[in-house]
């Protein structure tokens, strides 16, 4: 992606939830909410990955928020904080996620209850928090980052799958719901080779070049993410749409693309 970022001011004055924002796929969403506008809130485990993420965006836009999201009381905590601080939160990216590679009789019942609390609770938490403020205003939006391992099966990620299956059934089911509220719940993929889940960073510098190649710039999803928080068209809920190919689509056609378009050309809703 070589052309100039697209910036404007059409999610100013709104509050933005992003997890696993210190890299990846959550740090595309950061970035590209907060050059629309958006204040971000940027939530990761990491804060020297949080910073890098902050440093990249429209300077002020981006918080860089410190949470473990394993930690249920954690999430609630964050989200009191928030509303006692800006009074509403408008677009909830739920993206975080943990993959631990590990045969099924090695996936324990601790592990599996961590993943479960990463990957679904904590995502259930922050929409059931946020939805009914969203209802009340009649506009909102929540995506939750899913992928491959929410429409099939893979061998050593019993439990990531698991998550993602589910993961993909809530979203669908919270859409539905939502349509009369006027609140856009959507579910993505990644649509491209991207950094894997659970690597960190420096894990991934430390990657060969022809090895980091492989996988796609965490901010080659900005555009996507941005536009998905400014739309409030229903006809998108519990849609699943390709990250990768609706940032390519926005650059294209601006931020004007319709989402008869983007279902047209970006859904992989199964």
């Amino acid at each position: 992606m070589n052309q100039a970022p697209m910036t404007d001011d059409v999610l100013r004055g709104q509050v933005a939830i992003v997890t696993g924002a210190g890299r990846g796929l959550g740090r595309g969403g950061a970035v590209g909410l907060a050059r629309r506008g958006a204040t971000v809130i940027a939530v990761a485990r990491s804060r020297d990955e949080l910073e890098r993420t902050t440093a990249m965006a429209p300077a002020g836009l981006v918080v860089p928020t410190v949470v473990d999201l394993a930690d249920p009381d954690a999430v609630d905590g964050l989200v009191d904080a928030l509303e006692a601080e800006y009074g509403q939160i408008d677009i909830v990216i739920n993206n975080a996620g943990m993959l631990p590679f590990e045969p099924f009789e090695r996936t324990t019942p601790d592990l599996w209850h961590t993943v479960m609390q990463v990957n679904l609770h904590a995502a259930y938490q922050l929409a059931w928090r946020c939805y009914p403020a969203m209802v009340a205003r009649g506009r909102g939006v929540i995506s939750n980052v899913s992928s491959g391992a929410g429409v099939r099966p893979f061998i050593l990620e019993t439990a990531y799958c698991a998550t993602k299956y589910a993961l993909e059934g809530l979203t669908k089911s919270i859409a539905l719901e939502a349509l009369e509220h006027g609140v856009a719940v959507t579910l993505t993929t990644p649509g491209a080779p991207s950094k894997p889940t659970s690597m960190t960073e420096a894990e991934f510098r430390a990657l060969p070049d022809e090895e980091r190649a492989r996988y796609a710039d965490d901010l080659d999803v900005a555009e996507a993410f941005a536009w998905i928080g400014g739309q409030v068209d229903t006809r998108l809920n519990g849609r699943r749409l390709d990250l990768h190919g609706l940032g390519a689509l926005v650059r294209a056609r601006g931020w004007g693309l319709t989402t008869v378009e983007a279902l047209q050309r970006v859904d992989r809703t199964t």
